[in-house]
């Protein structure tokens, strides 16, 4: 949230925090590959789990779960942002609606067929809810993940396996697009493979491996570990050369792998997030994701209306980073206890082990 509402803010033609802190603007990407490295260690943790436990993986019943999850909200704020905000001109957005009507149903079919990843390799990202970019290549791991993890005889092995050839593919593409920089097709091609994020998700996998296996783990579950692989995210931000740039979520990743071992398994874990008030967000949070920008974008457009100036003096930052949490929160609430409940419920039934959240 704190990198989109400065980038939004710029956006807008607001002046914005960027030029004083670069982890600001690196925030969201580091979010988001933290996202993808629990996704992986989450998910595959449950598969093994249930395999365990029942000797098989219900892979029916898996994409069930993903489906009433994750499919509503996805398909509600696709709506939105195809149907309804292009009718409200204040929410035009000065550089990429012209985009959204030139290549709309290309988009849109994407968008529909979860491939909105693909989607943004190859148009500019649709206004207010470019976020979902993220939602596809969650959508296309969930695709390949239970065949993975029901059938590897040595998973080890095969998401070792997987985050070879997920990086040799990327350096390859990214060879051929310096090579021929004026290839269109290549170079979108070469932006939708960096999207897939698949090796952040097979680190995670090993982790949850290590966990359920209980190997090769304990040595970190170390507190002072997990201070240096927090020290050493930021440094990364500050510290790594252009050159680097497209590899460094790769180590990012299995710095933040450290994090999650500890925070889940570490019963003397310096961070602990097992409270009423983290529960409540954590129930939320797929809300806050997909809600954030169209919320941002409105606080700016009311803070106008209104008169309150947007610029970077702390009244300021106070009123659109209060407004824009408390309300993107608000409406996350709403919309999980009056929307998406009724699809939670109906993945219980489908549910072979429990996560400990909703």
């Amino acid at each position: 949230m704190i990198t989109h509402i400065e980038l939004l803010k710029s956006q807008y033609l607001k002046p914005n925090l960027w030029e004083s802190d670069k982890l600001i603007f690196e925030l969201g990407g580091l979010g988001v590959v933290f996202f993808f490295v629990l996704s992986g260690f989450l998910i595959t943790f449950l598969l093994l789990e249930e395999k365990q436990k029942n000797g098989t993986i219900s892979v029916r019943k898996f994409y069930a779960r993903r489906i009433l999850r994750i499919w509503p909200l996805y398909f509600l704020i696709m709506a939105i942002g195809f149907f309804i905000l292009p009718n409200f001109h204040s929410f035009d957005h000065v550089y990429l609606s012209q985009f959204l009507e030139d290549n709309f149903w290309s988009n849109l079919i994407l968008y529909i067929i979860i491939l909105p990843n693909l989607a943004l390799a190859l148009f500019k990202p649709v206004p207010h809810i470019g976020q979902l970019w993220s939602i596809g290549v969650e959508e296309q791991f969930y695709a390949l993940w239970p065949w993975l993890v029901k059938y590897s005889k040595n998973l080890l092995r095969v998401l070792i396996g997987v985050i070879i050839v997920c990086l040799v593919l990327k350096v390859v593409f990214q060879l051929f697009a310096l090579k021929h920089p004026d290839n269109l097709q290549l170079q979108n091609i070469k932006t939708f493979i960096a999207t897939l994020k698949f090796e952040s998700m097979a680190l995670g996998g090993i982790g949850a491996w290590c966990l359920h296996k209980k190997k090769y783990y304990d040595f970190l579950l170390n507190n002072g570990l997990t201070i240096i692989s927090l020290i050493l995210i930021v440094i990364s931000v500050y510290l790594t050369p252009h050159v680097l740039q497209d590899g460094i979520f790769l180590v990012q990743s299995v710095l933040f792998l450290i994090v999650i071992i500890n925070v889940s398994s570490n019963p003397n874990s310096i961070i602990k997030l097992e409270n009423k008030y983290f529960v409540f967000l954590g129930n939320i949070s797929y809300g806050i994701y997909m809600y954030h920008m169209i919320v941002i974008v409105a606080v700016i457009l009311l803070m106008d209306k209104l008169g309150i100036m947007v610029d970077n003096s702390l009244s300021s930052q106070m009123a659109i980073y209060g407004l824009s949490v408390g309300f993107t929160v608000l409406i996350a609430f709403i919309s999980y206890n009056y929307f998406e409940k009724f699809f939670i419920k109906l993945k219980k039934k489908v549910t072979v082990v429990e996560s400990g959240s909703n």
